[in-house]
Protein backbone atom coordinates (compact mmCIF):
# COMPACT_ATOMS: atom_id res chain seq x y z
CA UNK A 1 0.00 0.00 0.00
CA UNK A 2 1.40 3.47 -0.90
CA UNK A 3 1.66 6.23 1.55
CA UNK A 4 -0.98 9.13 1.10
CA UNK A 5 0.51 12.61 1.48
CA UNK A 6 -2.06 15.89 1.86
CA UNK A 7 -0.96 19.55 1.51
CA UNK A 8 -1.90 21.49 4.34
CA UNK A 9 -2.45 24.59 2.41
CA UNK A 10 -4.90 23.58 -0.68
CA UNK A 11 -5.99 20.01 0.60
CA UNK A 12 -4.85 18.07 -2.17
CA UNK A 13 -4.25 14.39 -1.13
CA UNK A 14 -4.04 11.49 -3.06
CA UNK A 15 -0.23 9.09 -3.60
CA UNK A 16 3.09 10.27 -4.58
CA UNK A 17 1.98 9.97 -8.26
CA UNK A 18 -0.28 12.82 -7.87
CA UNK A 19 2.70 14.98 -6.26
CA UNK A 20 5.57 16.31 -7.82
CA UNK A 21 8.57 15.25 -7.06
CA UNK A 22 12.38 15.97 -6.78
CA UNK A 23 15.45 14.20 -5.76
CA UNK A 24 17.65 16.18 -3.07
CA UNK A 25 20.74 13.88 -2.49
CA UNK A 26 21.77 9.90 -3.74
CA UNK A 27 24.11 8.44 -1.22
CA UNK A 28 25.60 4.51 -2.65
CA UNK A 29 26.75 2.68 0.45
CA UNK A 30 28.57 -0.20 -1.02
CA UNK A 31 29.18 -1.73 2.37
CA UNK A 32 25.83 -2.35 2.40
CA UNK A 33 24.70 -2.22 -1.47
CA UNK A 34 22.06 -0.08 -0.89
CA UNK A 35 21.37 3.55 -2.35
CA UNK A 36 19.72 6.08 0.45
CA UNK A 37 17.90 8.94 -1.03
CA UNK A 38 16.24 12.15 0.19
CA UNK A 39 12.84 13.00 -1.96
CA UNK A 40 11.12 16.50 -1.89
CA UNK A 41 7.02 15.95 -2.57
CA UNK A 42 5.43 19.35 -3.57
CA UNK A 43 1.69 20.29 -4.26
CA UNK A 44 1.35 20.56 -8.27
CA UNK A 45 -1.29 22.84 -7.51
CA UNK A 46 -0.45 25.28 -4.69
CA UNK A 47 3.75 24.28 -5.18
CA UNK A 48 3.54 23.98 -1.51
CA UNK A 49 6.30 21.71 0.39
CA UNK A 50 4.46 18.69 1.81
CA UNK A 51 7.21 16.97 3.18
CA UNK A 52 10.82 15.40 2.11
CA UNK A 53 10.88 11.82 2.65
CA UNK A 54 13.77 9.24 3.17
CA UNK A 55 13.78 6.16 1.22
CA UNK A 56 16.42 2.97 1.19
CA UNK A 57 16.78 0.93 -2.12
CA UNK A 58 18.07 -2.22 -2.51
CA UNK A 59 21.73 -1.45 -4.82
CA UNK A 60 21.19 -4.40 -6.81
CA UNK A 61 18.30 -2.64 -8.93
CA UNK A 62 21.40 -0.83 -10.30
CA UNK A 63 23.33 -3.27 -11.56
Amino acid sequence: MKPQYTCSSCDHSGDESRFITKILSIMYRPKHDNIQAFKQIKCPKCSNLVTIIFETLDGSLTK
